[in-house]
């Protein structure tokens, strides 16, 4: 994996939870092709797609209204050629509502690059899943 790949990754992470947590936008959307696909967790339980710099700053705002705290935790990367790189970590939550906070939840996920940006992040709770979904076995 190139160095810039890793670089670009681990940036978007943090770019990513500065953006929930403290509001700003700029930095995440700088690391971002405006094509962007952004998948999170919760697509899996609502189907929800965000497209483009305007659909990540509509999950931006649905994760404040439901998390007061959220963080990715990337531990593990992996590149698969092609500008494709699968991450494996966990994510650490405080609800907003109900102040349950989840710790070390496990993680996965599939990165798309282009152009020195993220074309498409697809997050997986299920790593078997991901592994699948990236072509590889575990």
């Amino acid at each position: 994996m190139s160095q810039e790949s890793y670089e670009l990754a681990c940036e978007m992470f943090a770019a990513a939870a500065r953006a929930i947590n403290l509001g700003s936008l700029d930095e995440l959307n700088a690391l971002l092709d405006p094509e962007v696909e952004w998948i999170p967790i919760n697509a899996a339980l609502e189907g929800t797609r965000y497209c483009g710099h305007d659909g990540v700053r509509r999950w931006i705002e649905d994760m404040k209204r439901d998390w007061d705290f959220f963080e990715a935790r990337p531990e593990d990367f992996r590149d698969l050629g092609d500008d494709r790189l699968l991450v494996l970590g966990t994510w650490m939550a405080r609800g907003r509502s109900s102040g349950v906070a989840l710790d070390a939840q496990p993680a996965a996920w599939l990165l798309e690059l282009r152009g020195g940006k993220a074309l498409r992040m697809q997050t997986f709770t299920d790593r078997d899943k991901a592994f699948k979904a990236a072509g590889l076995s575990e």
